[in-house]
């Protein structure tokens, strides 16, 4: 005798709902831990202070430099940022694959990083001068666009998507220019 098609199907889904709840139960319910958005900004705001106030107070020349070339040209420098951001981590991901290029890829990785962090104290300078330079017609001092553009950027990291992307573009801008200047002194 063959059952009849109906309670066949919803024997069968029953069946399934079953196997799907015991696989669903037996997953990890372990997440990574999250900080609050207020330990975010506060560790942000303290990182880009110090990273950009070492950079502020020993090549002050240059900063203001870096600064003025990025005003005066952003979406150059945001080419340049995408080039050396994107196309250097590509040229570092192929050398990395041979045990020769992994010689050479280990210190680029490490001269990457540190030209990130670099490339990051000159957005937070960078922000603070573009916010203090619309409340002031003189040019704004180093320090206090410094102060102002790690308070931004502390506000901008607990932001999730849009303070991401400002961050984002304005550590494009720093690394592009950082590249730029590289690039021509080897040339």
């Amino acid at each position: 005798m063959v059952p009849p098609r109906k309670s066949t199907s919803i024997g069968l889904t029953l069946l399934s709902v079953l196997a799907l709840s015991g696989v669903a139960s037996a997953q990890s319910v372990e997440s990574t831990p999250q900080f609050s958005p207020v330990v975010q900004a506060a560790g942000s705001f303290a990182f880009n202070l110090v990273v950009g106030g070492l950079l502020v107070a020993a090549a002050p020349k240059f900063t203001r430099n870096i600064i003025d070339e990025i005003r005066s040209d952003p979406g150059e420098s945001f080419i340049w940022g995408l080039l050396v951001g994107i196309g250097g981590l590509i040229v570092l991901l192929i050398l990395a694959v041979t045990i020769i290029g992994l010689i050479v890829a280990i210190p680029g990785f490490i001269a990457f990083f540190i030209l990130a962090i670099v490339a990051g104290g000159i957005a937070t300078v960078l922000i603070g001068s573009l916010v203090v330079g619309m409340t002031t017609s003189d040019s704004p001092s180093l320090g206090i666009s410094l102060v102002v553009g790690a308070l931004i950027t502390g506000v901008l990291s607990a932001i999730p998507f849009l303070g991401g992307l400002v961050l984002f573009i304005a550590n494009t801008l720093g690394l592009g220019v950082l590249g730029q200047k590289i690039y021509e002194s080897r040339s």
